[in-house]
């Protein structure tokens, strides 16, 4: 029950996913080798990513990253929607879902860089180290603008995400449509006039569409401009932790300024906040910050 909401360079986003393992800041250096879930081939990353991650029994599992070229990627979970690649197609790399961002933010610094790959990899819905499978769709962004890769078909779709916002299932189609029913208009195309001029009341509720048109309508409406604007949005889609929701609560928000590099993490347990600026971190080896 992740949400993800953009405004220009800064980015919010909060992490709902329930692990085995912590979410911690950590940093991983270029030149980082890592093994995929399948294939058993190591890769060797060109860029320093900074993110929210969770380290399992030498595997690093990344909800989101910024690269040191200036490439941000977050996965949210899209159960049901989504449809992988059933084989490794000949040529290709095979990649689990989970391992899908480390590919993205280790090798590419745009993502016109990433769209000229795509066809390079196969991902597939197999297991990762922990023995879980989960299905994954992506939000990118770069200096061009912001952007979804969903696994539709089986295969993976690059798309333009003009909305502002993003979450889980269903997929971005699909939600622009619901959000358009909202908005009152009968267009299936994104219309952002009609998210700055709508007046009416605003979705209550957290399931997946309702986060999605809140996301929208406050990155059009209210422009997020600084790191404390964006946290407060974070804290209306923010699940907390209690008997009613033991396993499916916000673990951690992030605020990420990609223009200043700088990446802040809070956890929801212990409310601590950690801020890194990744053009600081050129230690060659992973930093795991607490």
């Amino acid at each position: 029950m992740c949400t993800v909401i953009t405004s220009n360079d800064l980015i919010g986003r909060t992490m709902d996913f329930p692990p085995r393992t912590p979410w911690q800041l950590t940093y991983l250096p270029a030149a980082f080798q890592w093994q995929p879930a399948i294939g058993g081939q190591v890769l060797t990353n060109r860029y320093r990513i900074l993110g929210g991650m969770r380290h399992f029994d030498g595997h690093y599992l990344l909800g989101d990253g910024l690269n040191s070229a200036g490439l941000f990627c977050a996965e949210l979970f899209f159960p049901v929607a989504a449809s992988y690649e059933k084989t490794v197609r000949p040529g290709t790399r095979g990649l689990t879902p989970q391992d899908f961002i480390l590919w993205v933010l280790g090798k590419h610094a745009t993502v016109a860089e990433l769209a000229a790959n795509l066809e390079q990899v196969s991902v597939v819905g197999r297991r990762w180290f922990d023995d879980n499978y989960y299905p994954f769709h992506w939000l990118l962004a770069d200096d061009s603008g912001t952007y979804v890769i969903e696994p539709l078909g089986g295969r993976l779709k690059l798309m333009r995400n003009l909305c502002g916002g993003l979450t889980n299932t269903p997929a971005l189609a699909d939600q622009v449509e619901r959000l358009n029913r909202k908005l009152g208009i009968a267009d299936r195309q994104f219309v952002p006039r009609a998210v700055v001029n709508y007046q009416g009341a605003w979705p209550a509720g957290g399931n997946s569409v309702a986060r999605f048109q809140r996301a929208v309508l406050t990155s059009w409406q209210k422009k997020p401009q600084t790191v404390e604007a964006m946290a407060t949005f974070l804290q209306t889609v923010t699940v907390p932790h209690t008997k009613k929701h033991e396993h499916n609560y916000t673990h951690y928000q992030a605020v990420i300024d990609r223009d200043r590099t700088e990446y802040r993490f809070t956890s929801c347990r212990s409310g601590k906040a950690i801020k890194r600026n990744l053009l600081s971190l050129f230690v060659p080896r992973v930093i795991t910050f607490e």
